[in-house]
């Protein structure tokens, strides 16, 4: 049985957890070898050291055959029993099992600890401390080893701040660290495994906080400075500066001097020299020497960094009315509109800063001035077609915003198309090129619009900053918008090669989705995700340029994104080898596997596409107020069934329901595995629920096996409305009664068919508080006393207020 992170379940699988299983086989195989009794394995553990006891884990399928095994049951119901009173009682365990069953009980405390939800974790980490050294010790151990970030370990890592950093110091001497030596050990493990220090997890993880914890601030400082991008600028001493600037006839060698001083100073000095000291002179009276320093720079080459100094110069130049840059800069807006990008970039953003809004102060001089240049026109053309001016986004007239609403998506596509063909060189085309995709999109072309998006991406345009437009819309269309047929298509033409390692990796992903997994084999050996253009990433992740990426030093984001995707697909490779030899076997088992690989811990990878940066489920359009624009989940655009194909393509719980489902609907199949398969279909049911959001639960809607009682759209809704919204409370309502229906078919069917499961006890507790109804409790009382789950349905049903206790249960939800 997989382990859940569902709280409906969370009491079911407490009761599974009491098992012992050692990793070398010294105790006995957890498969086949008899269970020893409770005396036997009382005497092996007495025979064993700390140490060895330390490396004893709960097995998941051998706590199955324990929970079950009649040997065992008075320890099971003791362990039961502590945790239907932690979690449900008023009043604390009196004489918790772990305080009867001393260091024996370890590694179930140990599971509890690092794996358990909040209500567990505390009864495990208070047993281990029960036991005292060396336990705790050797536990801390393994979870620094475990490399626990917010991801694997968040309830530990919660429990971490707000039980222990904050019992004055107490936790550091059950735990062994007040010895300076053994302290000191662990600090040099816990560094030893801290992970990359250019990852974005890097701050999240549990060593991390560790480390903290035990060296204070001292340590926090010298590994990050939050105010790092927030330091006030220190400017050099301007006085040699200050001389040059009140030359009156400055001879060419002074001017080189002023140069060559200019140039060794530092970015902010810079700056502060052309917006504070330059910048601030009036228009017309520049003096003799600010005229010709100009004039030097302007006649310096462009290229790299001397380019955006050239073009500022020129544009003062203009603003002072020297015939001489004016000349230079009528050719630009005309011929080469391109050195202008540093000039409109600075000048267009959010204007915080002097250099910002001075270089917006340039850029509005130079639009009134040279209305019918080429670059000016084209600026005005591309506002016509948006409504909004190009520079400062002021809408246009009426006249314009009405005879843009009544274009249709094809004239907006000729318009846009139009407007490139005569203004391909502007710095605008970048953004055209996102308009014409966006117009392609709302023509239905996706694939005429990728081809562009993609376009926008690898190949120089315009200003460049419309590349993190393009990206989102890209990874959208590979995840759920775009077949394996039309992937191919773009894959086979020549202006899509340098996406090609992304486009091969992708068309793998679908492969595996639809359990191809040896075409996914064949197409991802070929993946060579470290080909994958860096300058493609840098626009994307440092649309501001190189000196956002500067900034960002510590982390670097192209070589993160490259190292994420490498290290999934490699992990993803070897995933679909074991669930290739398993489709091969083609036995009832097998098939059985597969469909539990998906529905398992970590079965996720199976199918992920990891482009996402970790923010997939925020991501990902599923929400009506996204879906026109994103076009995967617009109705108006694509048809319901292609709709529910894609996103259920693309979830893990949607595959393994559809291979439970095919393994059910097979007559042949073995009696224990239809047992086993009807149990886990209800189990990801479950889990579907509780664990993923109603909007994705929604998109999937009805998963295999489930018949949807009416046709589900999504409503309406402002996105700050969301959980106040009636509609969306009553298609979670319609789709837990679809849920809970299937779920009771399975009931009658484990009823029927297998009256002794020791499922069907599980189910009917379950359904309890999907359902909100009682009377499946009662159930488990009157037909099925003896079992697992007989305890906590009395427990529950003794208590006068059963609704009191189903709201305080949600808010008790585990943290994952």
């Amino acid at each position: 049985m997989q382990r859940r992170h569902l709280y409906i379940l969370s009491v079911c699988a407490t009761v599974c957890l009491f098992g012992l299983e050692v990793k070398s086989a010294k105790i006995f195989n957890s498969r086949t070898d008899k269970i020893p009794s409770p005396a036997e394995m009382s005497q092996i553990a007495d025979s064993l050291s700390p140490e060895e006891i330390s490396q004893l884990e709960v097995d998941d399928v051998l706590r199955d055959r324990l929970r079950f095994d009649p040997q065992w049951q008075e320890i099971a119901q003791a362990i039961h029993q502590d945790i239907i009173q932690t979690k449900w009682g008023r009043d604390p365990v009196k004489n918790p099992a772990w305080k009867r069953y001393g260091a024996k009980a370890y590694p179930l405390l140990s599971y509890y600890a690092s794996f358990g939800d909040e209500t567990r974790q505390k009864y495990g980490i208070e047993g281990i401390r029960s036991l005292g050294k060396p336990y705790t010790t050797l536990w801390l151990q393994e979870q620094i080893k475990r490399r626990i970030n917010y991801a694997s370990g968040s309830e530990l890592r919660r429990y971490f701040y707000n039980e222990l950093l904050f019992d004055n110091g107490f936790w550091e001497m059950d735990f062994g660290l007040n010895n300076p030596k053994l302290k000191e050990e662990f600090i040099a493990l816990a560094k030893a495994n801290l992970g990359d220090k250019r990852s974005l997890e890097y701050y999240s993880q549990f060593n991390y906080d560790f480390l903290v914890s035990l060296l204070g601030n001292a340590y926090f400082d010298s590994e990050y400075d939050p105010h790092e991008y927030y330091k006030e600028k220190n400017f050099t001493d301007l006085s040699e500066w200050i001389k040059f600037e009140q030359l009156q006839q400055p001879t060419e060698k002074q001017i080189n001097e002023a140069i060559a001083f200019y140039r060794k100073l530092s970015i902010d000095d810079r700056e502060h020299i052309l917006v504070e000291r330059l910048g601030r002179i009036e228009a017309g009276k520049i003096t003799p020497f600010g005229l010709d320093f100009f004039r030097a720079l302007a006649d310096e080459p462009a290229t790299n960094e001397k380019a955006k100094d050239r073009i500022w110069a020129i544009a003062e130049l203009d603003r002072h009315g020297d015939e001489q840059g004016s000349e230079i800069l009528q050719g630009i807006l005309d011929n080469d509109l391109i050195q202008l990008v540093y000039l409109t970039k600075v000048g267009d953003y959010d204007r915080s800063s002097s250099k910002e809004v001075h270089a917006n102060f340039l850029i509005l001089g130079i639009v009134e001035k040279y209305p019918q240049s080429k670059f000016v026109q084209g600026c005005r053309e591309y506002g016509d077609l948006t409504g909004r001016s190009y520079f400062g986004r002021q809408k246009r007239n009426q006249e314009i915003l009405d005879r843009n609403a009544k274009m249709t998506a094809q004239e907006r596509v000729n318009a846009w198309q139009d407007w490139l063909n005569r203004h391909g060189d502007h710095l605008g085309a970048d953004d055209a090129s996102y308009h014409l995709a966006v117009s392609l999109q709302d023509n239905n072309d996706i694939v005429g619009a990728m081809r562009v998006w993609l376009r926008i991406m690898a190949q120089p345009m315009g200003d460049r900053d419309a590349l993190y437009l393009a990206f989102p819309h890209i990874r959208t269309l590979l995840d759920v918008g775009l077949s394996i047929d039309q992937l191919q298509t773009l894959l086979q033409e020549t202006e899509n090669q340098s996406f090609a390692p992304l486009l091969q990796y992708v068309i793998a992903i679908q492969y595996a989705r639809s359990q191809n997994y040896a075409k996914a084999l064949e197409i991802s050996a070929n993946v060579q995700i470290e080909t994958f253009s860096d300058r493609i990433l840098d626009a994307y992740y440092y649309p501001r340029g190189r000196w956002q990426k500067r900034s960002s030093a510590k982390h670097d984001l192209v070589e993160i994104f490259k190292q994420e995707v490498q290290s999934m697909l490699s992990e993803q490779k070897l995933r679909w080898q074991k669930l290739h030899q398993w489709q091969i076997e083609n036995t009832p088992e097998s098939r059985y596997r597969i469909a539990s690989d998906w529905a398992g811990k970590g079965g996720w990878k199976n199918g992920y596409l990891p482009i996402w940066n970790g923010r997939r489920v925020y991501a990902l359009p599923t929400e009506e107020w996204d879906c026109k624009k994103w076009w995967v989940c617009d109705p108006t655009k694509r048809n319901n069934s292609e709709m529910l194909a894609s996103y259920q393509g693309s979830s893990q719980n949607a595959i393994a329901i559809s291979l439970y489902q095919q393994l059910l609907e097979d007559k042949s199949i073995p009696t224990a595995i239809r047992e086993k398969t009807l149990y886990m279909v209800a189990m990801t049911l479950l889990n579907q629920l509780e664990n993923h959001p109603l909007s994705e639960t929604i998109r999937i809607h009805p998963p295999a096996g489930v018949l949807a009682r009416q046709q589900l759209q999504h409503p309406h809704v402002d996105r700050g409305n969301y959980y106040a919204n009636e509609e969306y409370k009553r298609i979670d309502e319609s789709i837990r009664s679809d849920y809970q229906k299937r779920i009771d078919e399975i009931i009658a069917e484990l009823q029927t068919k297998f009256p002794q499961s020791r499922y069907i006890g599980d189910l009917l507790f379950s359904s309890s508080f999907l359902s909100d109804q009682p009377h499946y409790l009662q159930t488990i009382l009157e037909r099925y006393p003896n079992s697992d789950r007989a305890a906590e349905a009395k427990f529950l049903l003794g208590l006068k207020k059963w609704q009191l206790v189903r709201e305080t249960m949600l808010y008790m939800k585990p943290y994952f």
